[in-house]
């Protein structure tokens, strides 16, 4: 789950950055808009940062599930 956890991190960043952009453009104070792009390119820098830090996914980590029992249903 540790590994998940980054990703996780990353998306949320990516994604207010995106929320905060949206703001700027909707927003009729400029100086409201600098604020706002000046925090989302700072969430979008660390979001760079994380994702270099991400471990890099490799073949022997990934593995097929195992496949599961059928399924004694009637419909």
């Amino acid at each position: 789950m540790g590994e998940f956890a980054g990703a996780i991190e990353l998306r949320n960043l990516v994604a207010l950055a995106a929320a905060l952009r949206q703001l700027a453009n909707e927003s009729l104070c400029r100086g409201d808009q600098a604020l706002y792009l000046l925090t989302a390119e700072a969430l979008e820098k660390r979001a760079e940062w994380l994702a270099a830090a991400l471990p890099q996914e490799s073949g022997e980590q990934r593995h097929s599930p195992a496949p599961h029992q059928p399924v004694d249903m009637t419909i």
